[in-house]
């Protein structure tokens, strides 16, 4: 049965990882909200938990998907440190990150075309949120939904681990 629990909850979670991605991607591609550094952080450890539960639902070691279990509620975890650290640079409590996201500079030979590169790229800041949904940064919600996955999958672990039926005990008789 905990095996069971374990892989399902296992694919819950790559699920709602593969959500997660699917809503970045759409927000860069189809909207064309460019994610800065940090942001393409955060997408890391959702990939992480995809392979790891990938990998571990085909050998089916009930081992396996329980360590594989624990190691994704980490992921969530780290990511979730990774939105916290964002949402405070947007807050200016923290201080960003050196480096940011911006187009590909290679294969520029002179200054003209540097000069046009750099105007027409732009600059993406991390301490400058570009997406707000509901008066929540992108990175605001992402904290809020990977703290809600992890929360959900503890209670659900901790319900089922010490959740047994009245009639599970020997020599107890079921109730109609």
């Amino acid at each position: 049965m905990l095996k069971i629990i374990n892989k399902n909850l296992l694919n819950l979670i790559a699920a709602a990882c593969i959500l997660a991605l699917c809503l970045a991607y759409i927000a860069q591609y189809v909207f064309d909200y460019q994610p800065c550094i940090l942001c393409l952080y955060q997408r890391i450890p959702f990939f992480a938990i995809i392979a790891i539960s990938v990998f571990s639902l085909l050998v089916k070691n009930k081992k396996l998907q329980q360590a594989s279990l624990y190691i994704a509620l980490i992921l969530l975890l780290t990511n979730a440190s990774l939105a916290f650290y964002q949402v405070g640079v947007e807050e200016k409590i923290f201080h960003g990150p050196d480096k940011c996201s911006s187009a590909n500079l290679e294969g520029i030979n002179d200054i003209e075309e540097l000069k046009q590169a750099i105007i027409a790229t732009k600059p993406v800041r991390c301490d400058e949120p570009s997406l707000f949904f509901l008066f929540l940064s992108m990175a605001a919600w992402n904290l809020i939904y990977c703290l809600t996955i992890f929360i959900a999958a503890i209670f659900f672990i901790i319900t089922i681990d010490t959740k047994k039926p009245p009639y599970a005990t020997k020599g107890a008789r079921r109730l109609k």
